[in-house]
């Protein structure tokens, strides 16, 4: 590397971790005041290092969320100090193009890609779920994260079955609407129940009105039962509805898989494709974010770090608003759950390749 790249660099990476430590650090501050009451247990006190441990668990959360803020800042700030020292203007005259110039920040920005993508695909999830749990269990003083006893159109994937429920409810042990998927290895499927209704009694399900489909190669045997005890399915109402695990919570094997079982069983999977898709096209928002931010950092020399900070907020704001409105849209299947994620990074890549073009200006 010239000592040319190693001091762009220096400036940039300096300033991207005194911002990035510094977000993160702000938004625990207000997260903390804005739930103390919470952490004030009067069974348990106050209990200070399961509070850290708390906050320790999302910090992988917060570092994806806020890189590209972080990012965006760096570019204000670095760049636009060098461009008031007429550094960038020193650059230029000596032959060196800008593109060329700021070639370490873009290898950087890929760097914090790959490790944004790296933690929000195998990471983060896991990490808040064990962040609520202490939350629950050691700061509240519960004795479970989450206690629902009712729920409606709850799917539910466990080992080679998935289960679907219109209804159930631990308080009764009951459901309604059941409908019961049996995968073999190969991911073909061996059975399906589908029952009116279903009690939990005695450590054991027993349904009603029952239709039972055992598929032998091409060939489909149909039973009607009354009632039935399923023995095989172990889970009780109480377990299926508190062990689920949201999706965004499951890291990238535990989401695959359940697209894969849900897929296969035919049902629905917008929101699986949408938080799948979302995942890895979030990360890119950073290379995104330097494309857009260089060109304008460049550009605002005269204007003071107050008005780069402005500019941040104004197209972090856009950007997680576009994000939210369009992942609502993949979800309910109003649009196509790749569309839907990639569609914000297209609109600001739009937005930014005149800049990155008209760089050298």
């Amino acid at each position: 590397m010239k000592k040319i790249d190693i001091y762009i660099l220096t400036q940039f990476v300096s300033t991207f971790f005194i911002i990035i430590s510094g977000v993160v650090m702000l938004y625990i501050i207000v997260n903390f005041f804005e739930n103390i009451d919470s952490f004030i247990n009067p069974q348990k006190g106050f209990k200070i290092f399961s509070i850290i441990k708390y906050y320790f668990y999302q910090i992988p959360y917060l570092f994806v969320l806020m890189l590209p803020v972080a990012l965006m800042l760096s570019s204000f700030f670095s760049i636009g100090d060098l461009s008031r020292r007429f550094e960038i203007m020193a650059i230029k005259s000596i032959g060196i193009s800008m593109k060329r110039t700021f070639l370490t920040i873009y290898v950087f920005s890929i760097l914090m890609t790959i490790i944004s993508l790296f933690l929000y695909l195998d990471i983060v999830g896991s990490w808040m779920k064990k962040a609520e749990w202490i939350k629950a269990v050691e700061i509240e003083g519960k004795k479970i994260p989450k206690e629902r006893t009712f729920a409606m159109n709850l799917t539910f994937v466990s080992g080679n079955k998935v289960y679907f429920f219109n209804s159930i409810s631990a308080l009764t042990s009951s459901a309604n609407g059941i409908v019961i998927i049996e995968l073999e290895k190969e991911g073909k499927i061996k059975r399906r129940i589908d029952a009116n209704s279903g009690k939990y009694e005695n450590n054991r399900w027993i349904l009603y009105d029952i239709e039972e489909r055992i598929f032998n190669n091409n060939e489909i045997q149909l039973n009607k039962i009354n009632n039935k005890e399923y023995l095989e399915i172990e889970e009780s109402p109480f377990e299926f509805l508190t062990e689920i695990k949201e999706l965004q919570q499951m890291n990238l094997k535990e989401l695959t898989d359940r697209i894969k079982k849900l897929k296969r069983a035919g049902f629905e999977i917008n929101a699986e494709l949408t938080e799948f898709h979302t995942r890895i096209a979030f990360p890119f928002m950073n290379i995104i974010t330097i494309i857009l931010s260089l060109p304008i950092a460049v550009a605002i020399r005269g204007k003071g770090r107050a008005w780069g900070f402005g500019i941040a907020v104004i197209f972090v704001f856009i950007y997680w608003g576009l994000s939210e409105a369009f992942r609502t849209l993949g979800i309910v299947g109003k649009l196509n759950p790749f569309i839907s994620a990639w569609i914000p990074n297209a609109f600001f890549l739009t937005i930014g390749i005149p800049g990155w073009f008209g760089i050298e200006k």
